[in-house]
């Protein structure tokens, strides 16, 4: 489903809805609402420094896998723009995780802020990293170093997402988002 608000194009994928249903059916803890709540509250820190920044996003995708926004060219700006940028989203569930200690969100947010803080392709971590690196390196040397960081990252996390699976004998989400990270660093490694 595509909708415009403005000139931006909004993108809601066919499985982003269906994973929704899935996982509504069968989380019977509700934390599948306090997960989306706190995507949307990342999501939200990023646009929010777009927009304060007098940008707006061309298109913005929506999928099983996150949000992706697509800027145009001209906007790709300084690395100190992008690093706040990348940063805004992880910052806010921090603060989010702070304004509601002690509670199940709270944890959903620390867990979420941290986790994209990975320096890890598709993350904001990387994100934040690859621009630290242009400020001292060139694109090409920013990119492998990058993908050489992501492969070191995607290790342990695949590690643990097993030793969780194993552990809860149901438990799969780290191990699946660990398969999704090292299909994108394949996908990035052939354009490299």
């Amino acid at each position: 489903m595509t909708t415009k608000f403005k000139e931006t194009k909004i993108h809601v994928s066919f499985f982003f809805g269906l994973t929704v249903a899935l996982m509504g059916l069968f989380d019977e803890t509700g934390n599948i609402f306090l997960c989306l709540m706190s995507g949307i509250i990342h999501e939200a820190g990023h646009l929010a420094v777009l927009l304060l920044n007098h940008e707006k996003p061309k298109d913005i995708y929506i999928t099983p896998f996150g949000m992706r926004i697509e800027r145009q060219e001209e906007n790709i700006t300084k690395p100190s723009r992008e690093i706040l940028c990348a940063f805004a989203g992880p910052l806010v569930n921090i603060l989010a995780w702070l304004l509601f200690k002690g509670s199940r969100f709270s944890e959903i947010n620390l867990t979420i802020g941290l986790f994209n803080l990975l320096p890890c392709e598709p993350l904001d971590g990387n994100k934040i990293l690859e621009n630290f690196l242009r400020l001292k390196f060139s694109e090409k040397a920013t990119e492998k170093i990058s993908l050489i960081i992501s492969c070191i990252t995607v290790v342990p996390v695949a590690i643990l997402g097993f030793i969780i699976l194993f552990e809860s004998r149901y438990n799969f989400s780290l191990l699946f988002i660990s398969f999704y990270i090292i299909f994108f660093i394949a996908l990035k490694k052939k354009n490299i």
